[in-house]
Formats: structure tokens, C-alpha cells, sequence
């Protein structure tokens, strides 16, 4: 019988086999060491390798495993106790489950459950944003409007979209900062087409992630987004999955303009990639009406898992007692600063952007006019190839450019990185960049 592969479905080149991981570096099985410049797919933050974590895990799995989500654990309690402190004012209802994609289709689920709880059945809708990624549920893309879509197009639910906050991309023509006024009131215009009996939340992450490459909005969209989803008693989801637990200088990136969410989704970070794991967190209030309403809001299998949780609950007490979360803002301010100083005036670099621990450089074929390469080209993953042979890993993600996709690197460290990994992730994503650009 000949031996299966590693993998579910075999790529066109052999996957690195990772034996162990130290901080923010990857060691390989043929003896390359590798800077985690991407954090993983943007999780790893207090860095890998922790024995803390490793003991805790141990002493949990040690005295229990596994009970059904509708029973509670001191784990669960201790983590839902600190989670109050961690999330902004009034969010102090958790529910868990096992990763991003599954929060977001909770969040859904629940926006939808809320609204039949008060009798507004009709309330069905979720809007979204016509470049953004929410997971890879059917929900969830249907949700989100990423490439990952295509091959689901004709199943998934016809939910609306709009144009996002995005600046020299602007589908009105406009420049900063105009055009994310635009891009807000589209929101409520599209609110009105379908009316707003019909929408049960709108749904965005606060910076975009992998669909655009980290690119924040102006100061005025999101006070406004939050403006126009109250007046028309719409629920504002914030997907925090990529931005939240300090990944761009703050706790949560609504903070950054002093926005409260209806419902907060988390990943990612929560756990530090120590453990699968997500959450939604959700106003007080709305849960209430839910309680009032007797309704039924279904539990997943691994919800609440108490290893998890007493992961999650050590992870974020490291994070506090090494002030990570300040320290994402400090070194991610240096980290920004360098790669803009050494990288704008590349010919293939369009734009960086970005916060804390959460940069995006957009990769383009024509600096001026920031046109995109073809998609074919796949200049994303030919720069990806040369960082990595050069011993660094960063996130790919797309440019936003439309169907075209676009080409962005997402430099997303853990954050405990120091100057000399700085220098390194600066001096390996300009070698990378030069080898590629005389081939396109």
C-alpha cells in the first residue's frame, strides 16, 4: 500500500515540515531556521515556545478534558473574568468557539436570532464589504467578498455588499479623505435600497486583513458607520479575527476611534496559536432579549473547551504582566517607520500602511498610477518564495485591486521582536523584492 500524504490535497511543490518553533522563529526539519515575519497566518503574539503555557496546558488536561458547553469550568470563569477587562465597556457576555471562521458564523447567527427575538423576522440580511474576507464558512463568505468565493458563488446566500474604506482605490474617483465619507454613506444607501426592515448587521474588520493587506480607514468612517447602523436599529459587527488582542497597538482596533461595536469577533490572537480557539463577545443588553425571548442560541461541540480557556486566560495574562499590547504600539511604530523609510521608494512598492504589529506593503507593476500586476504573474507568492529561501515568512494577501486581486505582503511579527529583527524583516523583504522585479 503505497503511503498517504501529509496533506489533504498535494500542492505543485512539497510543504516545509516545521519541527519546532522558538519565540518568533521556525526551525525546519532539514535545519533552516526561518523568522515568522507573518506571526503564522497573523496569530503568534507572546511568540512560541512558552513553558508557561506548556504547564498550564499540562495541568488543565490533567484534572479535565472535555465537558458539554452548557456546563461551566474555573477555566472558563477565570478567562470569562478577564475577558471584562480586556474588551470595551458593556461587552461582557462571551461565547466560544473553536476559530475565526466559527465566531463569525455565531456573530451571524446571533444578529439574525436577535432580531426574531424582538419579532423582526424580516431582519435576515447581513451587509458586507465587497473586498473583505470573513472566513471560510458558507456563511462567512457569503458575508465576506474575496476571491475565496468563486467556486461557491451560486450557493452562497445573496447578501449585500458594499464598497469599503480604502483611499487611492477609490471606486467614486475621490482622494482622502472624501472618499471614506463615501464609502460610510454607502453603507446607509444601501441600508435604504433594500430597507432597512430586511438588515440584521453590518459586518467589517476594522483594518482590512489578507483582502486588502492591513489598510486602516480615516478617522471619520468608522464614527460614521456607527452612526448610520444605530438609526437604522442595525447591528455593527466588528471582525477583529486579524486586529484584536493588541495585534495594532491597541486591545481592540475600534479603539482606535472610539467605537463601540454591537458584537466583537475574536481568533487569532486569543490563544496566541497555542490552542484553536475563537469568541464573540456581545453587549449585555442584547443578550438580555435574547434571555427575555427564551430563545435558543446552539452551542458547538468544543465551545468553552477547558484547555483552551485556561490557555487563552495565560496568554492574556502574559500579554498584561510584559505589556505587550504597549509594546506592539512602540516596536510596531519602529517597524512602520523602517519599512516606509527603506521600502517606499522601491519600484514594486505601491504603499505601506498600517499599525502596532499590523503592516501591508502593496506590491504594484506601475508606481505612479499603483496599477496592479496580473494575476497570473502571482507576484505575491514568487516574493514569498524568495523570502523564504532567504530564512523569512511573511503573510500573503491581496492589493484590493478590484477582480484583479492586487498583491500585498503582510508583515505581522509576533510581538516580542526586537531591532535586530526589524533589520533582518527590512534587508530580507528588499532582497526578495530585487530578485523578483527584473523578471516582471
Amino acid at each position: 500500500m503505497s503511503q498517504q500524504p501529509a496533506m489533504f490535497m498535494r500542492g505543485p511543490h512539497d510543504p516545509l515540515c516545521i519541527e519546532r518553533a522558538e519565540g518568533p522563529w521556525l526551525f525546519t526539519s532539514d535545519g533552516h531556521k526561518i523568522l515568522d515575519a507573518g506571526g503564522g497566518a497573523v496569530v503568534v503574539n507572546i511568540g512560541q515556545g512558552r513553558r508557561e503555557i506548556a504547564e498550564v496546558a499540562a495541568r488543565t488536561i490533567a484534572s479535565l478534558d472535555y465537558i458539554v458547553p452548557v456546563w461551566t469550568s474555573r477555566q472558563r470563569e477565570r478567562l470569562v473574568e478577564r475577558l471584562s477587562r480586556w474588551t470595551p465597556a458593556g461587552m461582557t457576555r462571551f461565547f466560544f468557539t473553536s476559530g475565526g471562521s466559527e465566531s463569525v458564523e455565531a456573530a451571524l447567527k446571533f444578529a439574525i436570532l436577535y432580531h426574531r427575538a424582538r419579532g423582526q423576522r424580516s431582519k435576515n440580511k447581513i451587509i458586507g464589504r465587497r473586498f473583505s474576507y470573513h472566513g471560510n464558512t458558507i456563511a462567512a463568505l457569503s458575508a465576506g467578498g474575496s476571491g475565496r468565493r468563486a467556486d461557491y458563488e451560486d450557493i452562497l446566500l445573496d447578501w449585500p455588499k458594499i464598497d469599503p474604506s480604502y483611499c487611492y482605490r477609490c471606486p467614486w474617483g475621490k482622494t482622502y479623505p472624501s472618499c471614506e465619507i463615501d464609502c460610510a454613506t454607502a453603507l446607509e444607501k444601501e441600508i435604504l435600497k433594500h430597507g432597512a426592515d430586511s438588515i440584521a448587521a453590518f459586518i467589517a474588520e476594522p483594518m482590512m486583513g489578507s483582502s486588502g493587506g492591513a489598510v486602516p480607514p480615516v478617522k471619520e468612517y468608522w464614527p460614521k458607520i456607527r452612526e448610520i447602523c444605530t438609526s437604522h436599529n442595525v447591528l455593527l459587527i466588528a471582525d477583529e479575527v486579524m486586529t484584536g488582542f493588541g495585534r495594532t497597538g491597541r486591545r481592540f482596533a475600534v479603539e482606535h476611534w472610539g467605537v463601540a461595536a454591537d458584537l466583537l469577533v475574536g481568533g487569532k490572537g486569543l490563544t496566541g496559536g497555542y490552542m484553536p480557539m475563537g469568541m464573540i463577545a456581545v453587549k449585555e443588553s442584547l443578550v438580555e432579549e435574547l434571555e427575555r425571548a427564551r430563545a435558543d442560541f446552539m452551542f458547538y461541540t468544543y465551545s468553552s473547551h477547558p484547555v483552551a480557556c485556561a490557555v487563552a486566560d495565560e496568554v492574556l495574562a502574559i500579554m498584561e504582566r510584559e505589556r505587550l499590547v504597549e509594546r506592539s504600539a512602540e516596536v510596531g511604530a519602529r517597524l512602520g517607520a523602517s519599512l516606509k523609510e527603506e521600502l517606499s521608494g522601491h519600484p514594486m512598492v505601491g504603499d505601506i500602511r498600517g499599525a502596532g504589529m499590523f503592516w501591508g506593503i502593496e506590491l504594484v507593476q506601475d508606481k505612479a498610477t499603483r496599477m496592479p500586476f496580473a494575476p497570473e504573474k502571482k507576484v505575491t507568492n514568487r516574493v514569498l518564495g524568495a523570502s523564504v529561501r532567504r530564512g523569512m515568512f511573511f503573510y500573503p494577501a491581496t492589493g484590493m485591486a478590484g477582480k484583479a486581486g492586487g498583491d500585498a505582503m503582510m508583515i505581522t511579527p509576533p510581538f516580542i521582536i526586537g531591532d535586530a529583527e526589524i533589520e533582518f524583516i527590512i534587508r530580507t523583504a528588499r532582497a526578495a523584492l530585487d530578485e523578483i522585479q527584473p523578471n516582471l
